[in-house]
């Protein structure tokens, strides 16, 4: 006589009940977590956040903010500097989040100066550097004007 064969197992059938409750408890630990972050976290909180970068936008008569590097030359003169990690050991996003500290204390962009004559041997040495904080100001979404701002400079002596 032809039995039927057994029906398939399904997953939730082969877990163990303390294994089916760790992964209910971790799921509602991430959906918590995720819920929290994004109401309340900011970029600190990434990935359990908003990334600011991707989950805010500047309003339509707002102002963009962007960092910018000068380079004091020899001669003395200034001239605008890459922010990037292959001219002065930092990117701009790290520079931006190390803004106040630079602020605060102007002697910590002597490393960026430092790293410019490392990295960039066959370039004249800088002199010094200014951190400026720009701001290209927007109007009906139409671009009308910049200011800019230096926050911090260092120079060698």
């Amino acid at each position: 006589m032809n039995t039927p064969p057994d029906p398939p197992v399904t997953w939730h059938e082969r877990l163990r009940p303390g294994s089916r409750a760790a992964r209910l408890l971790v799921t509602a630990a991430a959906v918590t977590l995720l819920l929290t972050g994004t109401a309340f976290g900011d970029d600190d909180a990434f990935p359990f956040g908003p990334f600011r970068m991707y989950s805010t936008s500047t309003p339509p008569n707002g102002d963009v903010h962007v960092l910018a590097l000068a380079a004091r030359l020899p001669d003395g003169t200034w001239k605008p500097a890459q922010l990037d990690a292959g001219v002065v050991g930092i990117t701009r996003a790290e520079a931006e989040g190390q803004a106040p500290r630079f602020q605060a204390h102007p002697e910590l962009l002597r490393p960026l100066v430092e790293a410019h004559d490392r990295l960039r041997p066959r370039e004249p040495r800088w002199t010094g550097v200014r951190l400026i904080q720009q701001y290209y100001m927007l109007r009906h979404r139409l671009y009308v004007g910049k200011r800019e701002f230096t926050i911090a400079e260092w120079t060698r002596s």
